[in-house]
């Protein structure tokens, strides 16, 4: 696979992924090859999760605040040793805006973060949080920060994710490349993924560099890893990679997170028709070794005791549904999506995107789980509470 850019049509792959392949695409394409569970095409009726229980809407999170945030997008969170979370947010809209579509991005915030205390009543929604900002303390900081070659106007730095070892933070992001006069929900360059680190409490990033010098350890003709990092107890920190719409794992040990020499990737696994199979590893990636497809880039998957699986959310593709999966294991074999909600749509050409579950806010030992998306429309994170079944 080559490591030259990847140029992405978020309007063409949405097209072709109708039928549930990517047709420019050699990832998804042959599924004779890939051990992603089966699949229901993007327009096919959705069946309800017979897991599902009950869906309660606790509405937009976070607008209601000191710094003029008025949109935002990701949502992902990051438990602190403390037990609060760190929650990541990318592209930031501060003051009034008619829509996020078309917007200029140019003296936008790429990317920000809030600490949310653990010590709230979810069920109310989140209410106290607290946004990293400025020293004078009237702005919201960007904390993934540009490198001085690096243009606002035509760089982004979308933070996905990341996981503490020991004192320090890590988020993985990814770094993009806007076109000229071009919606960036439309097409855009996929440069990489890269690991930032922090100090836990200080939260003053450093980008860190890959062997070949660069920010990008992971290009832009492949999976980017670390759009979701579970740490188990098995040792290993399990990320989660996206290229196109099939989700691809990855695996290194907590003390070696800054080598990429050491991170393995699961090339092949069990699936519903070899559910006996064991997860082979390998230090290369396999194009073909996707455990499922039709998600946007972000998502969640996380252990849930209450079933005894692990839990997948995400959208389906961008539509709205939100769609859950199971897994006996994270290496799989994992269930087709079925249906948790269908947020109403606000306008005909409205994106659905950012389904993820935020497994620290679970309660009654995972029967009650909280999960967040974001609209184009809105473009704020929406909060929903599912009871399981």
């Amino acid at each position: 696979m080559s490591d030259r850019l990847m140029e992405f049509s978020r309007r063409r792959f949405i097209a072709a992924t109708s039928l549930g392949v990517v047709a420019s695409s050699p990832t998804l394409l042959d599924r004779s090859k890939a051990f992603a569970s089966p699949q229901f095409p993007p327009n096919h009726a959705q069946p309800a999760s017979p897991l599902l229980g009950s869906v309660r809407d606790l509405g937009i999170q976070f607008m209601d605040n000191p710094l003029g945030i008025t949109g935002q997008d990701a949502a992902t969170s990051v438990v602190l040793p403390s037990g609060d979370a760190f929650w990541i947010f990318g592209d930031t809209i501060e003051g009034p805006f008619d829509s996020i579509r078309y917007h200029d991005l140019s003296n936008s915030l790429s990317n920000t973060a809030a600490i949310v205390p653990k010590q709230q009543d979810v069920t109310r929604g989140i209410r106290q949080f607290n946004y990293l900002a400025t020293n004078a303390g009237t702005r919201a900081r960007q904390f993934v920060e540009y490198l001085p070659d690096e243009d606002p106007a035509k760089h982004r730095l979308w933070a996905v994710h990341g996981v503490c070892v020991g004192d320090d933070i890590y988020v993985y992001y990814h770094k993009i490349t806007m076109h000229a006069n071009v919606d960036v929900f439309e097409e855009f360059e996929a440069n990489g993924m890269g690991i930032a680190r922090a100090r836990i409490g200080e939260y003053k990033f450093r980008r860190l560099h890959a062997p070949d010098g660069s920010t990008m350890f992971w290009k832009g003709g492949g999976p980017g890893y670390g759009v979701f990092v579970e740490a188990k107890e098995d040792g290993y920190l399990y990320l989660w990679g996206s290229f196109w719409t099939g989700m691809y794992l990855a695996r290194t040990r907590p003390e070696t997170i800054e080598d990429l020499t050491s991170y393995e990737y699961l090339v092949d696994g069990p699936t519903v028709d070899r559910q006996h199979v064991e997860p082979t590893w390998s230090d290369k990636y396999n194009p073909q070794a996707a455990l499922f497809d039709s998600v946007p880039n972000e998502m969640s998957a996380a252990y849930n005791a209450y079933l005894g699986k692990y839990v997948a959310v995400h959208t389906l593709l961008r539509d709205n549904k939100i769609v859950m999966r199971t897994a006996p294991r994270i290496t799989g074999p994992w269930s087709e999506p079925h249906l948790l909600y269908r947020p109403p749509r606000t306008s005909s050409d409205d994106i659905f995107n950012a389904g993820k579950e935020h497994p620290e806010l679970q309660r009654h030992g995972g029967k009650v789980i909280y999960i967040t998306y974001v609209t184009s429309t809105e473009y704020a994170p929406h909060l929903i509470e599912v009871t399981l079944a």
